[in-house]
């Protein structure tokens, strides 16, 4: 990566890092969230490098190596699960009875709602139907919206830019990219999902893509405790790919959400976590880099079965 791609990452990764620091010392989730919500100086700067980075850097290396763009890879099982016969097989797998609208590539589209959007990069696909949100907007096709917050109800409802509501069981495919690890909040994360779940129509699909530039055993464990507990809420994973530099998941809804006890609740959000949540964030980036979540022999193992080739 150029020396300005670095630069803007750094920046990307610094408000990161920022908001862990702050919630590691205060403890207060709700407070640090809207202070940062508030901080529109900030929100704007992070806004724009990362529309810059992703459109300038990673757009670059998008059309020079297709394998390792998370757009490509989103896409490409798009297409599988909608259009050539996914759903068909997975229904088939899981014994549904629920109903569903067939999907034809010329007649209907996928509705998605991408969430930490930024700059819209599923809207040149003409099959997709594309509600991109996110908390500071680069570009206008973007609407602003905190998706932690926003209500659910029976209908959409936008007033100009802005997103005021979202309803549930209405879209097909919501996806999550690089969108988790910006929480500093195990439970903010598994709000995210919890949410996911309500909005989705029955069979549909929640992609999660996350960074990780190391190998693909190495937070194996980390991807196995967020498999277990989305399992718990009706989501089953039918599809993991690690690519250069992510972990990109497909879940699809396969029931609807259980009742939950607030400790079940409580137990379940734990297993969101990231590798970062276990290191004083004002340590050194350099002994951030070196962090990684520690696993046994079976769960190296394990790791070996998530490659593309053992999925189901």
């Amino acid at each position: 990566m150029s020396n300005d791609g670095r630069m803007l990452a750094n920046i990307v990764k610094n408000v990161h890092k920022r908001l862990r620091q702050e919630f590691y010392k205060t403890g207060d989730m709700e407070s640090v969230w809207m202070n940062h919500c508030g901080n529109m100086t900030c929100l704007k700067k992070y806004a724009s490098s990362m529309h810059k980075l992703a459109t300038e850097h990673w757009e670059q290396l998008r059309v020079s190596n297709p394998a390792t763009s998370r757009i490509n890879w989103t896409w490409s099982f798009l297409q599988y699960y909608f259009f050539t016969g996914g759903l068909e097989l997975h229904r088939q797998k899981s014994n549904s009875d629920a109903e569903w609208p067939k999907l034809i590539l010329k007649e209907s589209k996928v509705t998605v709602l991408d969430v930490g959007s930024c700059y819209n990069p599923f809207g040149e696909y003409e099959e997709l139907d594309v509600l991109s949100i996110d908390l500071c907007p680069a570009i206008e096709s973007v609407y602003q919206c905190d998706f932690l917050k926003v209500p659910l109800g029976k209908t959409t409802v936008i007033d100009g830019q802005n997103v005021l509501s979202l309803a549930t069981n209405q879209f097909h495919c919501i996806v999550f990219s690089f969108l988790l690890e910006y929480f500093p909040s195990p439970s903010q994360r598994w709000t995210c999902c919890e949410k996911a779940q309500q909005l989705l129509l029955r069979e549909g699909i929640l992609i999660i893509i996350t960074p990780d530039s190391k190998a693909a055993h190495s937070n194996a464990k980390v991807m196995r405790s967020w498999r277990e507990a989305l399992s718990a809420i009706g989501f089953k994973r039918i599809k993991y790919e690690k690519l250069q530099h992510a972990h990109c998941m497909a879940f699809r809804k396969n029931s609807v959400e259980p009742e939950l006890k607030a400790e079940d609740r409580e137990l379940l959000a734990s297993k969101m976590y990231i590798p970062q949540d276990f290191y004083n964030p004002s340590d050194s980036s350099e002994n951030e880099e070196k962090d990684e979540i520690k696993f046994t022999e079976a769960e190296l193992a394990e790791g070996f079965t998530n490659l593309p080739m053992f999925d189901e």
